[in-house]
Protein backbone atom coordinates (compact mmCIF):
# COMPACT_ATOMS: atom_id res chain seq x y z
CA UNK A 1 0.00 0.00 0.00
CA UNK A 2 1.40 3.39 -0.93
CA UNK A 3 -0.37 5.35 1.78
CA UNK A 4 -3.63 6.47 3.32
CA UNK A 5 -6.55 8.25 1.68
CA UNK A 6 -8.66 10.49 3.93
CA UNK A 7 -12.06 11.87 2.97
CA UNK A 8 -11.94 15.64 3.57
CA UNK A 9 -15.22 16.81 2.01
CA UNK A 10 -18.28 15.13 0.59
CA UNK A 11 -19.07 11.45 0.92
CA UNK A 12 -17.91 8.05 -0.26
CA UNK A 13 -19.09 4.45 -0.34
CA UNK A 14 -16.75 1.78 1.02
CA UNK A 15 -17.06 -1.35 -1.13
CA UNK A 16 -15.67 -4.86 -0.98
CA UNK A 17 -15.31 -6.80 -4.22
CA UNK A 18 -16.19 -10.48 -4.19
CA UNK A 19 -14.42 -13.21 -6.16
CA UNK A 20 -17.40 -13.51 -8.50
CA UNK A 21 -17.19 -9.81 -9.41
CA UNK A 22 -20.05 -8.52 -7.27
CA UNK A 23 -19.68 -5.66 -4.81
CA UNK A 24 -20.79 -5.42 -1.21
CA UNK A 25 -21.44 -1.91 0.04
CA UNK A 26 -19.92 -2.04 3.53
CA UNK A 27 -20.77 1.49 4.66
CA UNK A 28 -20.98 5.14 3.76
CA UNK A 29 -18.04 7.36 4.77
CA UNK A 30 -18.05 10.97 5.91
CA UNK A 31 -15.42 13.73 6.09
CA UNK A 32 -12.54 12.86 8.39
CA UNK A 33 -12.75 9.12 7.77
CA UNK A 34 -9.86 7.02 6.48
CA UNK A 35 -10.78 5.18 3.29
CA UNK A 36 -7.98 2.60 3.27
CA UNK A 37 -5.33 1.18 5.56
CA UNK A 38 -1.56 1.14 5.34
CA UNK A 39 -1.29 -2.62 5.79
CA UNK A 40 0.22 -4.88 3.17
CA UNK A 41 -3.21 -5.98 1.90
CA UNK A 42 -3.80 -4.57 -1.51
CA UNK A 43 -7.28 -3.46 -2.54
CA UNK A 44 -9.18 -5.12 0.32
CA UNK A 45 -11.72 -2.30 0.06
CA UNK A 46 -12.36 0.33 -2.57
CA UNK A 47 -14.02 3.69 -2.13
CA UNK A 48 -16.32 5.44 -4.58
CA UNK A 49 -17.11 9.14 -4.28
CA UNK A 50 -20.71 10.13 -3.63
CA UNK A 51 -21.13 13.51 -5.26
CA UNK A 52 -18.42 16.17 -5.14
CA UNK A 53 -15.73 15.01 -2.73
CA UNK A 54 -12.19 15.94 -1.73
CA UNK A 55 -9.75 13.22 -0.73
CA UNK A 56 -6.25 13.77 0.68
CA UNK A 57 -3.38 11.34 0.40
CA UNK A 58 -0.73 10.73 3.08
CA UNK A 59 2.25 8.61 2.07
CA UNK A 60 2.89 5.38 3.96
CA UNK A 61 6.12 6.80 5.44
CA UNK A 62 4.36 9.95 6.68
CA UNK A 63 1.43 7.92 8.06
CA UNK A 64 3.78 5.61 9.98
CA UNK A 65 5.64 8.67 11.32
CA UNK A 66 2.36 10.26 12.46
CA UNK A 67 1.29 7.05 14.20
CA UNK A 68 4.64 6.86 16.00
CA UNK A 69 4.19 10.46 17.18
CA UNK A 70 0.50 9.96 18.05
CA UNK A 71 -0.14 6.33 19.10
CA UNK A 72 -3.81 7.13 19.72
CA UNK A 73 -4.12 7.71 15.97
CA UNK A 74 -2.98 4.13 15.35
CA UNK A 75 -5.56 2.87 17.83
CA UNK A 76 -8.28 4.89 16.07
CA UNK A 77 -7.27 3.46 12.69
CA UNK A 78 -7.34 -0.07 14.13
CA UNK A 79 -10.79 0.59 15.62
CA UNK A 80 -12.11 1.81 12.24
CA UNK A 81 -10.96 -1.28 10.43
CA UNK A 82 -12.21 -3.56 13.20
CA UNK A 83 -15.57 -1.80 12.80
CA UNK A 84 -15.49 -2.44 9.03
CA UNK A 85 -14.73 -6.11 9.69
CA UNK A 86 -17.59 -6.33 12.19
CA UNK A 87 -20.00 -4.76 9.68
CA UNK A 88 -18.85 -7.20 7.03
CA UNK A 89 -19.31 -10.21 9.32
CA UNK A 90 -22.80 -8.99 10.23
CA UNK A 91 -23.65 -8.67 6.52
CA UNK A 92 -22.44 -12.23 5.92
CA UNK A 93 -24.57 -13.55 8.79
CA UNK A 94 -27.56 -11.60 7.48
CA UNK A 95 -27.05 -13.07 4.00
CA UNK A 96 -27.00 -16.58 5.41
CA UNK A 97 -29.99 -16.37 7.74
CA UNK A 98 -32.34 -13.56 6.69
CA UNK A 99 -34.71 -13.08 3.76
CA UNK A 100 -34.22 -10.12 1.42
CA UNK A 101 -37.15 -8.38 3.12
CA UNK A 102 -35.53 -8.83 6.55
CA UNK A 103 -32.11 -7.70 5.31
CA UNK A 104 -33.64 -4.64 3.68
CA UNK A 105 -35.60 -3.77 6.84
CA UNK A 106 -32.45 -4.22 8.96
CA UNK A 107 -30.42 -2.06 6.56
CA UNK A 108 -33.02 0.72 6.44
CA UNK A 109 -33.25 0.77 10.25
CA UNK A 110 -29.45 0.93 10.54
CA UNK A 111 -29.25 3.74 8.00
CA UNK A 112 -32.09 5.55 9.77
CA UNK A 113 -30.27 5.23 13.07
CA UNK A 114 -27.04 6.64 11.65
CA UNK A 115 -28.30 9.15 9.07
CA UNK A 116 -31.95 9.69 10.03
CA UNK A 117 -33.58 13.08 10.35
CA UNK A 118 -36.88 13.13 12.24
CA UNK A 119 -39.60 14.83 10.23
CA UNK A 120 -43.35 15.16 10.68
CA UNK A 121 -44.14 12.04 8.63
CA UNK A 122 -41.27 9.83 9.81
CA UNK A 123 -37.54 9.26 9.87
CA UNK A 124 -35.98 10.43 6.59
CA UNK A 125 -32.66 8.80 5.74
CA UNK A 126 -30.58 11.85 4.89
CA UNK A 127 -28.45 10.12 2.31
CA UNK A 128 -28.96 9.82 -1.44
CA UNK A 129 -29.64 6.08 -1.85
CA UNK A 130 -30.03 4.35 -5.17
CA UNK A 131 -31.67 0.95 -5.46
CA UNK A 132 -28.27 -0.33 -6.59
CA UNK A 133 -26.71 0.96 -3.34
CA UNK A 134 -29.34 -0.89 -1.32
CA UNK A 135 -28.87 -4.01 -3.45
CA UNK A 136 -25.12 -3.95 -2.75
CA UNK A 137 -25.83 -3.54 0.95
CA UNK A 138 -28.29 -6.42 1.24
CA UNK A 139 -26.76 -8.83 -1.27
CA UNK A 140 -29.63 -8.91 -3.74
CA UNK A 141 -30.33 -7.75 -7.27
CA UNK A 142 -31.59 -4.23 -7.91
CA UNK A 143 -34.83 -5.70 -9.27
CA UNK A 144 -35.41 -7.70 -6.07
CA UNK A 145 -34.76 -4.61 -3.94
CA UNK A 146 -37.21 -2.65 -6.10
CA UNK A 147 -39.93 -5.28 -5.46
CA UNK A 148 -39.22 -5.39 -1.72
CA UNK A 149 -39.23 -1.58 -1.43
CA UNK A 150 -42.64 -1.50 -3.13
CA UNK A 151 -43.96 -4.16 -0.73
CA UNK A 152 -42.70 -2.22 2.30
CA UNK A 153 -44.28 0.96 0.91
CA UNK A 154 -47.60 -0.84 0.29
CA UNK A 155 -47.55 -1.99 3.93
CA UNK A 156 -47.17 1.66 4.97
CA UNK A 157 -43.75 1.07 6.54
CA UNK A 158 -41.71 3.35 4.27
CA UNK A 159 -42.08 6.05 1.65
CA UNK A 160 -39.70 6.02 -1.31
CA UNK A 161 -39.05 9.07 -3.42
CA UNK A 162 -36.20 9.26 -5.94
CA UNK A 163 -32.99 8.49 -3.98
CA UNK A 164 -34.71 9.16 -0.64
CA UNK A 165 -36.31 6.76 1.81
CA UNK A 166 -38.45 7.81 4.77
CA UNK A 167 -39.24 5.26 7.46
CA UNK A 168 -42.90 5.76 8.39
CA UNK A 169 -43.21 2.91 10.90
CA UNK A 170 -39.96 1.96 12.68
CA UNK A 171 -41.69 -0.61 14.89
CA UNK A 172 -43.28 -2.24 11.86
CA UNK A 173 -39.86 -2.58 10.20
CA UNK A 174 -38.38 -3.99 13.41
CA UNK A 175 -41.16 -6.56 13.56
CA UNK A 176 -40.06 -7.89 10.15
CA UNK A 177 -36.68 -8.88 11.59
Amino acid sequence: MRGVHILCQGGAKLLLGTQDGRRILVRFCHPGEILNGIAAQKHAFSAVSVGASTISFISKAKAVELIKQHPDLGVEIDNRFAQNGKLLLQRMADLAYESVEERLAHTLLSLGQRYGVHEQDGLRIDLPLSQQDLAEMVGASRQMVNRELRKLAEKGLIHVERYRVTILDEQGLQNLK
